[in-house]
């Protein structure tokens, strides 16, 4: 694929030629608030006067007129929510199987549907992608054309990974630490990822980390899926498979890789299971074929339960 032919996918969606239509349809960005509460921006001044709040009063101008005089400051709950979209930029991610049909390619189509989505309803979308390290980070910001810039960001990142592959491996605990360093505001947290570092090692996983970003932030978690990776043409002979973050190579019988297609679909529901009630983040396997129909499930379901 060249990025003109990407472009023309995410044109597609701005356009409303299938997918935004969808997206809008779930309602998913159009808020009052994000977040219950009395939010940030400062209307006014006044006095405060018995019945109302007193979360509301302002101590540090009340100090001199005390106790005769209260002031309280009016907020105004902030209308736009910060979208930032977290890509899993490892090997394991942007490998891919077939031109057509690729965790890579899906994730493409994820962050046009869910930041063109959002850019359409003038939320401020961001980017953070990682490994095993940072691999870059975008501020939230407004417009379409932010969103085209962090494809075309990810798109030259998958090139270069064909020419000069690094094989690097993914570490979630990198972008959790990222982001509860630098997110003093709410967000909405949309993580991509197929979550192989975390379904190989769940014991690594710091579910204290996880619920605190997830009581600060509105986050979920889209688990990238091929089906591809596992089908194998003929159940005779031997095939050699390879670990993509590990890079270690193991040859195995042309019939076992069901079952270990199987065994991996397993722990992966064990640690969907971990997530949402160790940490109350939601979670869903997305695939080539089936996203455009799974997501916006995925969302009204989560809709539905608010």
């Amino acid at each position: 694929m060249e990025v003109e032919e990407l472009f023309a996918r995410f044109r597609d969606i701005k356009h409303g030629l299938r997918v935004r239509k969808r997206s809008t349809s779930i309602h998913y960005g159009e808020h009052k608030s994000g977040f219950k509460g009395a939010g940030y921006d400062i209307v006014g001044i006044d006095q405060w006067r018995p019945g109302q709040p007193l979360k509301d009063v302002s101590w540090a101008l009340s100090m001199r007129t005390y106790p005769d005089k209260l002031y309280r400051i009016e907020r105004m709950e902030p209308k736009e929510m910060r979208t930032l979209i977290v890509c899993d930029l490892s090997y394991s991610t942007l490998f891919q199987v077939s031109q057509e049909s690729n965790k890579a390619l899906l994730m493409l189509d994820l962050l046009g549907n869910i930041g063109l989505t959002r850019a359409n309803l003038r939320d401020p979308v961001g980017l953070l992608g990682y490994s095993d390290r940072i691999e870059m980070y975008m501020r939230p910001k407004l417009g379409s054309s932010q969103v085209f810039y962090m494809a075309h960001q990810i798109f030259d990142k998958m090139k270069l990974e064909r020419e000069f592959p690094a094989r690097r491996s993914a570490h979630l605990k990198v972008a959790l630490d990222f982001m509860l360093a630098r997110l003093k505001m709410r967000h909405s947290v949309v993580i991509l990822t197929d979550l192989v570092d975390l379904v190989n090692d769940q014991e690594a996983i710091n579910f204290k980390v996880l619920r605190t970003l997830a009581s600060k932030h509105d986050m979920i978690v889209l688990i990238l899926d091929d089906p591809e990776e596992f089908r194998v043409k003929s159940r005779l002979g031997y095939i050699r498979i390879s670990d993509m973050e590990t890079g270690k190579q193991t040859v195995i019988s042309a019939r076992k890789a069901g079952a270990i297609r199987r065994r991996i679909e397993e722990s992966r529901e064990t640690l969907q299971y971990k997530l949402k009630h160790r940490a109350g983040i939601d979670s869903v396997v997305l695939t080539p074929e089936n996203h455009i129909e799974a997501l916006p499930k995925f969302l009204i379901s989560r809709t539905a339960r608010q």
